[in-house]
């Protein structure tokens, strides 16, 4: 059963609930009830696997294989309610970004794919059914694991893009209250925060397009992958703080009431 062990753990990716966002309590508490069903049930699985081990009778591997069926069970929830937590996430962000859409449907397919797992995995009753479920497993779900990878980046992506919007409308919001005619240097900063702006929306289309290239592909089971995007994104960050700076001192120096 050591095949079975490995793919009874979840990936450590998916474990935290690490997000700060408006989202639904549904969704939250709903993948945070089915891991919680996993833990217990992998831990009961453990523990029957450990007697099997020792005294390897039919009757302890009949109990080891039930077991393992509801941590199978258990587990795959687990992985369809996070992606519908992870799809909850984006939604609440209000974006309509095109560049994410393949992964959104990346997820909605994991979802959709998890869930049938769960069902499937209920048709278990021997060991060999067991064997059989875990080799179409193994083969079939890398593909939709690596879309909770994706998912966790498309989800910041939608952050950075509500950002952009909401920078857009505030200064939409300051332009009417700066007095009239707009002296040169005035121009001059508003023109050059209107190019600032579509630069950083240029970055994160560059930094969206680039998961889909090859090398893009290749690089989500690295376990580098969230740290080198990670870094991408608080640059971009950081260029939207500035923007934020530069608005506001237009706002305070130009801007009457």
């Amino acid at each position: 059963m050591k095949l079975l062990s490995k793919l009874l753990i979840i990936p450590a990716f998916i474990l935290p609930l690490c997000f700060a966002a408006p989202v639904s309590a549904d969704a939250k508490s709903d993948y945070e009830y089915q891991y919680s069903q996993y833990q217990e049930h992998y831990l009961e699985y453990t523990l029957l696997k450990k007697d099997y081990l020792d005294n390897p009778t039919l009757d302890n591997q009949q109990k080891a294989v039930l077991a393992a069926k509801d941590s199978l069970y258990a587990r795959d929830l687990a992985k369809a309610s996070y992606a519908e937590y992870l799809l909850n996430l984006i939604a609440a962000s209000k974006v309509s970004y095109t560049p994410i859409n393949p992964l959104i449907e990346s997820l909605t397919a994991a979802k959709n794919y998890f869930s049938n797992e769960a069902l499937k995995s209920q048709s278990i009753v021997t060991a060999a059914d067991l064997k059989n479920f875990s080799a179409d497993y193994v083969v079939n779900s890398p593909a939709y694991d690596r879309s909770f990878r994706t998912g966790v980046v498309a989800y910041k992506i939608a952050k950075l893009v509500r950002f952009q919007i909401d920078l857009k409308d505030s200064l939409d919001i300051i332009l009417p209250k700066l007095a009239t005619p707009f002296s040169s240097a005035l121009q001059n900063r508003i023109d050059e925060l209107q190019s600032k702006g579509n630069d950083i929306n240029s970055q994160i289309e560059t930094f969206t397009n680039d998961l889909y290239t090859e090398e893009g592909v290749q690089e989500i089971d690295n376990e580098n992958f969230f740290s080198e995007r990670s870094e991408t994104i608080k640059k971009i960050q950081s260029l939207q703080i500035k923007w934020i700076d530069s608005l506001i001192d237009i706002d305070l120096n130009y801007a009457h009431s």
